[in-house]
């Protein structure tokens, strides 16, 4: 009889223990992922290298506008007051995936172009918006004129993502399925918070969501994004110059070849002529330039104040210029945080406003929800090692951990889309 209980006890035990196995993340093993570039740096500037074909098979790509708020246009910015959008349509019934793409982007960057003509490719149709981030998302469709608030970011993007779902179906006959969201980066982070608004209110009845390289903590991937930004102070002001004439332009060459080839992305590493150090002063500054533009349009429209240097027709420059001076830390003190405490949070504190935007703050959600995965990279520079375990124990095996990648530089990687299309796959059915 006792040992019938061993037994019992053991092959409990054995269940237990093989229930949680089957919970545990899936991190790819380095040997089987090929993966060609093992420098985080080199990888994340493939994301320059990735655009679209501009065309699909069976179906069409439109370049679409909606005014989402009253009131936005404003004379220097030549009436740019409704939100632009892409829609990738099927001739046919489809279900339908947005995409949200990363901090600053437009609804045209290179990364949300690829990504859309895959899915399209297989049958989805696809919507793309602009991050908060972009200045046309912050002038025509944040309330607030100032994004980096998580919670009312998604606000503003789940009206924007209804009205524009309504529009297609109405103005361009669209036949929508069932619905997926896909968020790149900061946009991962927003989509994570959208799922929750739709969680709850069914607005859209969103299925299944895919979170791509979010952060985990937004306060320290801003402060990782602002020391990269700062090592533009060991260039003297021709040096960055140059620097950045030099990208464009190697990037000018490179975006004139064939992005269906299948060497496209190979021999970067020994193309690209950068060292880390470069590579990080790039993406930073091209990542704090897209907030000052944001600042830029919505201090513009929404008179918020907050740039002092004059303007006219003859010279916009100088306001532009202002406009850039601010680190992403320096926008997060100085502008959103000063103006939470003038609208009555007298106490706030970057670290109290970080904990209410970051993830962990919805991990209960994304605990319980098995409709959101996540793909992340472990060489990722916003990650640490504390992160990853976050990510891990709060997705588990819908979470898809890759050995290199750096910030969303495997997103054209065979594996990868493989991967991404079977998170999408069943909303075919």
């Amino acid at each position: 009889m006792h040992s019938r209980r061993v037994v019992c006890a053991a092959v409990v035990f054995f269940l237990l223990m093989s229930g949680l196995s089957d919970a545990l993340a899936k991190r790819v093993d380095e040997e089987a992922y090929r993966y060609p570039y093992k420098d985080p740096w080199i990888a994340t500037s493939t994301v320059s290298l990735m655009q679209g074909k501009e065309t699909i098979p069976g179906g069409a790509i439109r370049d679409l506008q909606i005014k989402i708020l009253e009131g936005r246009n404003h004379p220097y910015l030549e009436g740019k007051g409704e939100l632009l959008y892409r829609f990738y349509q099927q001739k046919t019934p489809a279900p339908l995936v947005f995409i949200l793409p990363g901090v600053g982007s437009s609804a045209y960057a290179g990364s949300a172009r690829q990504v859309a003509e895959f899915l399209a490719g297989y049958g989805f149709h696809v919507l793309v918006l602009p991050s908060p981030f972009h200045w046309n998302f912050a002038l025509a469709a944040s309330r607030s004129g100032l994004p980096g608030l998580t919670g009312k970011d998604a606000e503003d993007l789940y009206r924007a993502m209804q009205l524009i779902l309504n529009e297609v179906k109405q103005r361009w006959r669209a036949k929508i399925g069932k619905i997926g969201l896909l968020g790149l980066s900061v946009g991962a982070l927003d989509a994570a918070y959208v799922g929750k608004l739709d969680t709850a209110q069914h607005k859209i009845g969103i299925a299944t969501y895919l979170l791509i390289n979010p952060p985990v903590d937004l306060l320290r991937s801003v402060r990782r994004i602002d020391d990269m930004a700062s090592l533009g102070g060991l260039y003297s002001e021709n040096q960055r110059d140059y620097l950045e004439s030099y990208a464009l332009g190697l990037l000018g060459e490179a975006l004139r070849n064939d992005p269906g080839s299948p060497d496209y992305f190979l021999g970067w590493d020994r193309r690209i002529g950068l060292t880390d150090r470069q590579i990080g002063y790039l993406i930073g500054e091209r990542m704090q330039r897209a907030v000052g533009d944001a600042i830029y349009a919505a201090d513009l429209a929404l008179n918020l104040g907050i740039l002092r240097t004059p303007i006219s027709w003859g010279d916009r420059t100088q306001r532009l210029r202002e406009a850039h001076s601010y680190t992403l830390t320096e926008y997060l003190k100085k502008i959103l945080i000063e103006r939470l405490r003038q609208m009555g949070n007298a106490r706030i504190d970057p670290d109290e406003l970080n904990a209410r935007n970051s993830l962990p703050a919805i991990k209960t959600m994304l605990e319980n929800n098995q409709n959101f995965f996540l793909m992340h990279n472990l060489d990722d520079f916003l990650l640490t090692d504390q992160d990853i375990a976050f990510l891990e124990k709060t997705f588990g095996d819908r979470a898809m951990i890759y050995p290199h990648g750096g910030h969303l530089g495997n997103l054209w990687y065979s594996a990868n889309q493989k991967d991404m299309l079977g998170i999408f796959r069943p909303l075919l059915n």
